[in-house]
């Protein structure tokens, strides 16, 4: 999704999405509009069944506005989370980013299987609600997705292959495809960490290492879909990124330097119980991320920087490395204006609820 002007009809969407209970004088203040204005598109929003009046709120001491409500279950959509670990995860969510049932399914890597495995899922999730019509499905893949939906890169059996198009026709129902962490991003943004930041990065590293960035609640992509592909910034000893910071290339690492064979829980507790390698492999993964944090924060200076992903099972003492070399090479922080650094909400879950978000967003433009 491209960034672009925000209407008064999206803005007085979301305000009333975030704010729940709001009369039109203060959706006028808030939003910036003319009343009249307002009016209008509250009418529209009504006419939709986005929002409901609720009758006089209280006076100060005039005549006592009319309240409105925004519906949170007017709308819903399914959110599938597609990585490269063997399993597909979907949730069912309303506009107010709740989850209304979520279900799993193993998968084969090859387009067959996972053609398949989401098909079971949007049905088992579609027919969780019966009777209520599903806007869409948002599909967050791993890998590199253009403006278009398109897969141009994946470790998964989906390059170049027309998965949203089978769905569609298999199922009546619309699918757009987006990259896993643009989807995460927009889950914190609306209702997660950043929920608060007008410009919000989300960097994850899990199965890979990227970033998905938003302004004002909308996805920005760039002029490709390229925007956020941090993880192919070559790091000053020539690694990739990517390769160096993820979180199984510490376990590897680990392996190699201690001979021990072990698995990622326990690399996890060798970290918390102090062992000297694991502690140096992390403490290198906190600079890592930190740097390439910085280089998008530089570029973009957002309001909140929101970190995610597996690397969040190294808890506390991980996050505190990850601040302190971020606001060492950060400008905004050098000069005292550092944005908010805090960890994902909606953890493992935001990126399948992200995906529906990003279909319920598009409904109001």
């Amino acid at each position: 999704m491209r960034f672009t002007y925000i209407s008064g009809k999206r803005r007085i969407f979301e305000k009333l999405r975030r704010e729940g209970r709001i009369s039109r004088a203060e959706l006028a203040r808030k939003c910036s509009l003319t009343r009249p204005a307002v009016s209008a598109i509250i009418e529209e929003l009504i006419a939709d069944g986005l929002v409901r009046e609720l009758g006089p709120g209280r006076s100060t001491g005039g005549k006592p506005p009319i309240m409105l409500e925004f519906i949170p279950d007017a709308r819903c959509a399914v959110g599938i989370n597609l990585g490269g670990d063997g399993q597909i995860e979907g949730v069912l969510c309303n506009l107010s980013c709740e989850i209304l049932n979520s279900e799993a399914v193993a998968y084969e890597n090859n387009f067959e299987n996972i053609l398949n495995g989401c098909e079971r899922l949007i049905r088992l999730l579609s027919n969780s609600i019966s009777g209520r019509n599903i806007s869409g499905v948002g599909i967050a893949v791993s890998g590199v997705v253009d403006n278009n939906g398109f897969v141009l890169q994946s470790m998964l059996d989906i390059v170049g292959k027309p998965l949203a198009e089978q769905l569609e026709r298999n199922t009546g129902i619309p699918v757009r495809i987006d990259r896993r962490p643009n989807a995460a991003a927009v889950a914190e943004a609306l209702f997660g960490a950043g929920r608060d930041a007008a410009k919000l990065v989300y960097l994850t590293s899990g199965i890979g290492v990227g970033a998905g960035l938003v302004m004002n609640c909308e996805s920005f992509t760039g002029s490709n879909g390229f925007a956020g592909e941090v993880g192919k910034l070559r790091l000053p000893d020539s690694r990739i990124l990517e390769e160096a910071a993820r979180p199984s290339a510490m376990l590897k690492e680990y392996i190699e330097k201690t001979g021990k064979s072990t698995d990622m829980n326990g690399f996890i507790r060798s970290f918390f119980s102090g062992d000297s390698i694991a502690v140096q492999l992390v403490t290198e993964n906190a600079h890592f991320l930190a740097y390439a944090a910085s280089v998008a924060a530089n570029l973009f200076d957002p309001d909140a920087l929101v970190l995610g992903g597996d690397i969040l099972e190294f808890g506390d003492r991980h996050f505190e490395m990850f601040k302190k070399e971020f606001q060492s090479m950060s400008v905004a922080a050098g000069l005292g204006k550092c944005p908010a650094l805090v960890r994902s909400i909606f953890g493992r879950q935001g990126v399948a609820v992200g995906g529906a978000q990003i279909i319920l967003d598009s409904l109001v433009q």
